[in-house]
């Protein structure tokens, strides 16, 4: 080995060691300063605090200043309204104070005391006429519509009827007012009867046709 690196070793050496050493120094006086009493006091000792007050409230609202009163003028000035002139209108009808004098026509006439009577109803161009057969009443039911069966088992009574006749002087309804007490012979009695009869239409006071109404009786007995 040459002696410049001898001797540029040997700096190093005693360089680092002086930077040891002052390492070490610095090290010793940090932890000898953390052990003294004021180091003590500043880390153990109570930590200061600073109080926080609130803010003072704000001021209340001004009150709102009161307007100026406005006065009606003392003496207003009133304009009156002006009449307009309107033209009388024309009298078209000739007026008259004096009425003429009445005349026996016109004359007024007391009413009688007491209650009025009604007129009594004009009496009718027309007697009413009801309705009335036009074909023989014995042709409507005859012994030849007396069923076998009813022979047989001796079916025999009286059936009252009434018909409602038309204008036409046909029969539009028939009803049994009073059975036979057989009700095949009641139905035959209305069947037969709309068909075969015929009458002449009822009138009424004018002496025009109208509805009428027609009642008898049919006796169903047994033929010889």
């Amino acid at each position: 080995m040459a002696f410049a690196d001898e001797k540029s070793l040997r700096d190093r050496s005693a360089g680092i060691g002086g930077v040891v050493v002052v390492h070490a120094g610095l090290a010793a006086l940090l932890v000898l300063g953390l052990s003294t009493e004021v180091t003590k006091q500043i880390f153990t000792g109570p930590l200061p605090t600073r109080e926080f007050k609130d803010p003072p409230p704000p001021p209340p609202p001004e009150p709102p200043k009161p307007q100026p009163r406005q006065q009606a003028p003392a003496n207003p000035v009133v304009t009156p309204p002006v009449p307009i002139p309107m033209p009388p209108k024309p009298n078209l009808f000739e007026t008259t104070i004096e009425l003429p004098p009445l005349s026996d026509d016109l004359r007024l006439t007391p009413l009688p005391k007491g209650p009025i009577e009604p007129p009594a109803p004009p009496a009718p161009a027309f007697d009413p006429v009801p309705a009335m057969p036009r074909n023989d009443a014995a042709s409507w039911v005859t012994d030849n519509d007396y069923k076998s069966r009813w022979i047989r088992e001796g079916m025999t009574g009286t059936a009252r009827f009434r018909l409602e006749i038309a204008a036409n002087g046909r029969v539009s309804d028939c009803r049994i007012t009073q059975s036979s007490g057989h009700s095949a012979l009641d139905e035959a009695t209305c069947s037969l009867i709309t068909k075969r009869a015929r009458f002449n239409a009822a009138k009424d006071g004018s002496g025009a046709k109208t509805t009428g109404s027609f009642s008898s009786s049919i006796r169903w007995q047994l033929p010889n």
